[in-house]
């Protein structure tokens, strides 16, 4: 993945505590985001990547990975590359 691309979220992002309510339309091929930057940190004691999401839609608008990081922010394994649904 690079900026850039279009992202969704994979199987194990729809399973995140705070994405309950996106999981349908991500299923269904609604949810798109564009993904801006890769970001690698510390925190605290671990090195980590995160992929920061502009989500489309007023709907996802501040979606989060969990309650205590920014909106915006994911890990690798929550997105996957966005395919558009066959109709």
């Amino acid at each position: 993945m690079k900026p850039g691309d279009l992202v969704t979220l994979s199987q194990y992002g729809m399973n995140l505590e705070c994405t309950c309510w996106t999981r349908n339309d991500a299923r269904e091929g609604k949810l798109v985001g564009l993904l801006t930057e890769i970001i690698e940190k510390e925190v605290y004691w671990q090195k980590g990547t995160y992929y920061i999401v502009q989500w489309v839609g007023p709907k996802y608008k501040g979606m989060k990975r969990t309650n205590w990081m920014k909106p915006g922010y994911f890990k690798r394994n929550d997105l996957k590359l966005y395919k558009a649904p066959k109709k």
